[in-house]
Parts: C-alpha cells; sequence; structure tokens
C-alpha cells in the first residue's frame, strides 16, 4: 500500500440510461498534489470531481480514499472529510460570514472556543479581517469576498481532500487572477490535496502541479504543466493549450528569478528606467515587457534595488530546472 496516495479512481465509470459520462478512468491523487481536471463543457470532469464525494454515485469501478473504498464510509462522515467548494459558493444567505464557516466544525461539535479560534484564523488566512467581515451577511460582499468565505467554508474542518468546482469562473478577470493567486498562497501553507476543476487551460497551467485533460468522458493526458505543454499526445491536447501559443504558456511558468543573471544589489531611484521585472514574473511578463519598451534587456528589481538582469538571449534559452512541476 502507497500510504503517499490519497485519491485513486480504478476503472470508474458513470452512466446515465444508455449515456456514458465517465468511461473507465484510472487516476491516482497523491497527498498534498494540486490536480487540475480541465476540458471542454461535457467532458466529465465535475462528474468526476462530485463522485469522489459521493454528490454522484459511481456506476463501475472503485474510488479510495486513503485506500479505502468511499462506498464504505459513512456518507456525512465521508463528505465532512472532504472539503466542497463551488462556482456560486453555496452560502447560506440568512447567516452571516462566521456562522457559514462554522457550519462544518459545529457537525463535528467542536468546542465553541474551537470554532471561534478556527473561524479568526481562517478569516486571517484569506486576507478577510475578523472585525470587518465575521458579522457581514453573503448580499454585502463582492464576488471575490464571497468566493474567499465560500473557500474558508470547505477548509473549516480541517479535511484531507478540498474539491473545487470552477470556484473562480463567474469573476471578473482580475479578480479571477487574484483568487488564483491566493489560492496558491494558501496552498503552499497548509498543503491539502486539491482536485480543481476548470474550462480554462491558463488557470490550470497556473495551478496544477498535475493536470488531467478529459474529453467525452476519458482521460486524454494527465501531466505536469511542462510537460502537458512539452509533449500534447495528440491535436485535440495541443488546440486546447493554444496550439502555437504553447511558447507563450511555457514561458508563463517559468519566473524571472530563476534565469536572470544576478549582480551585487544596486540601488535604483523608481524614475531611472520603467523596463523592469521582479525575481518573481514570468518569463512571459519579462518578454512582454521587452516589447513594449522595444528593449532586450530588463532590470531585475526587489526592494528598490537592482539584484540581476534578464535578457531576450535567456528567455529565448530558458528550460526548466530538473525539479520543475
Amino acid at each position: 500500500m502507497n500510504t503517499n496516495n490519497m485519491i485513486q479512481l480504478q476503472q470508474v465509470s458513470k452512466y446515465y440510461d444508455s449515456a456514458v459520462a465517465v468511461d473507465k478512468i484510472d487516476l491516482t491523487i497523491n497527498r498534498g498534489e494540486f490536480c487540475v481536471l480541465v476540458g471542454t463543457s461535457g467532458c466529465g470532469k465535475s462528474t468526476t470531481l462530485r463522485m469522489i464525494n459521493r454528490l454522484i454515485p459511481h456506476s463501475g469501478g472503485k474510488i479510495l480514499i486513503e485506500s479505502q473504498e468511499i462506498n464504505t464510509f459513512n456518507e456525512q462522515t465521508l463528505r465532512r472529510r472532504i472539503g466542497y467548494a463551488i462556482q456560486n459558493t453555496g452560502l447560506f444567505p440568512h447567516w452571516d460570514v462566521a456562522r457559514n464557516i462554522g457550519t462544518v466544525p459545529r457537525l463535528l461539535n467542536w468546542p465553541k472556543d474551537k470554532i471561534q479560534s478556527r473561524i479568526e484564523a481562517l478569516l486571517a488566512l484569506l486576507n478577510l479581517p475578523y472585525h470587518e467581515f465575521a458579522h457581514k451577511y453573503p448580499h454585502e460582499l463582492s464576488g471575490g469576498q464571497a468566493q474567499r468565505v465560500g473557500v474558508a467554508r470547505a477548509l473549516a474542518g480541517d479535511p484531507d481532500v478540498l474539491l473545487m468546482d470552477e470556484p473562480f469562473g463567474a469573476l471578473d478577470p482580475i479578480t479571477r487572477e487574484s483568487l488564483q493567486n491566493e489560492l496558491l498562497r494558501i496552498q503552499q501553507q497548509i498543503h491539502k490535496t486539491i482536485v480543481f476543476v476548470t474550462h480554462d487551460m491558463d488557470e490550470a497551467l497556473k495551478l496544477a502541479n498535475h493536470i488531467v485533460v478529459m474529453d467525452q468522458g476519458k482521460i486524454i493526458q494527465q501531466a505536469t504543466p511542462y510537460e502537458l505543454l512539452l509533449n500534447p499526445v495528440n491535436e485535440f491536447v495541443s488546440q486546447l493549450l493554444g496550439g502555437e501559443d504553447r511558447g507563450l504558456k511555457q514561458a508563463g511558468l517559468m519566473s524571472v528569478g530563476d534565469f536572470m543573471r544576478p549582480i551585487p544589489p544596486t540601488p535604483i531611484s523608481t524614475d531611472q528606467s520603467s523596463a523592469r521585472v521582479k525575481p518573481q514574473d514570468t518569463l512571459r511578463l519579462a518578454l512582454s515587457i521587452m516589447l513594449w519598451h522595444q528593449v532586450e534587456t530588463l532590470d531585475v528589481m526587489l526592494n528598490d534595488c537592482c539584484v540581476g538582469q534578464i535578457s531576450l538571449q535567456q528567455i529565448m534559452q530558458a528550460k526548466p530546472h530538473a525539479s520543475f512541476n
């Protein structure tokens, strides 16, 4: 038994009368992994997600959580072990934020002081100050704030697994990018096993360390983001990745700091040059700034100091390190 395996799907299928929604898929998701299911509408990705916590029963095969078949769990016990966040948040409109977040801990009969501490900790983690947001109602929140509360509620019972079904799909691009960055920051701290559904390949490439491409109920390819970009298995995957745009998407997975030429930190005033990047910026952003300013070299800035330079040639020659996901 591999103790690193958190979720296993073995020849899993879902049928609706004579229609096949999911067709004999095999998938292993390791502990702490961020796995994204991606594909066009109707490909079976949301059905697959919902079978994991038995919101939809599977028709065939086995689904295991930590090597235990999900049908052997009490249904409510299983769902309380698995956090679930959806696109419309699913918040109870007549409950305030604090009560919404505390839903699962109350069902688990946590002591009141533990529930209160958990609510405060999660609001802090999601950058929602307790004194400002705890007693607001869902209708008083922006879309991005409501989605953060939805994520906090999904995490409230400290679940082993977090399922997320297109949670940012209805948000505007700026809010969506902000929440993607927030989710990555949170995952670096909590290291949950996350299964995330999206139809947006850019979102999948940004968030995942394991991407599963689905089409017509089948898994077409699964790989790390870089492996997927480098070796799409067929024309469908290639087009889903953006076709000839794959090179830019690859540059979007690599950071300036990994490829810059470092120099001793040198203070530079903010008005000396606007053609600059930060170490955490992507090579794709660096290339865009070069094109906009018509330059071939950028200063790399950290805390008002130039700490390196990145050139067009370095970007053209960039290859991921062995540890790249």
